[in-house]
């Protein structure tokens, strides 16, 4: 039987201990920024498995600071989690316990619809507000490269956040703040 444990104890420190270098730099030095570096590491989860309001953060972070800088920092944030996210499911669904998950009707089905288009598959789930969840799943269900996932993952995000972002630029001209 196979571990999830080595790619991802690898994947972690390598992106985890630069990105709170750079935390910690930030807050040192631009500490007008925090708040942004707050955003980075909210978004980590938000664009995972844990269930957190995602859209308000993006929207309050466009109120503070420019819609572009919001979008990269997300999509910096987006890459990270959706990579651990792939790296996971990838690894899970060769575990022998979870191996037959993807024998079902449904999942057969499923991926039978995504691999028609993987790619814009993943993209109009993550530019649109349709529930990405299924799509974490099902691509390393379908096998779908990483490279593939994340690159679609980040080319739908990006532009939405900078979208919401757009939208706290409004509330805050709207509010006078």
């Amino acid at each position: 039987m196979r571990s999830l444990g080595r790619p991802v104890l690898i994947l972690v420190p390598a992106v985890v201990i630069p990105a709170v270098v750079c935390t910690l730099v930030t807050w040192w030095f631009l500490p007008e920024w925090w708040q942004l570096s707050a955003f980075f590491w909210y978004s980590i989860p938000g664009n995972s498995f844990v269930p957190l309001p995602h859209e308000p953060a993006v929207i309050y972070a466009g109120a503070i600071y420019h819609p572009a800088l919001v979008a990269i920092v997300g999509g910096l944030a987006t890459t990270v989690a959706s990579t651990v996210d792939h790296i996971t499911f990838t690894r899970a669904f060769h575990l022998k316990s979870l191996a037959p998950i993807k024998e079902t009707r449904v999942s057969r089905f499923a991926v039978r619809l995504f691999s028609w288009q993987p790619w814009w598959t993943v993209f109009i789930f993550a530019v649109t507000p349709i529930p990405f969840y299924p799509i974490r799943v099902i691509a390393p269900m379908a096998n779908y490269s990483r490279t593939g996932y994340v690159s679609a993952v980040l080319a739908g995000r990006v532009p939405r956040y900078y979208l919401l972002a757009l939208g706290g630029v409004w509330a805050r001209n709207l509010t006078g703040l």
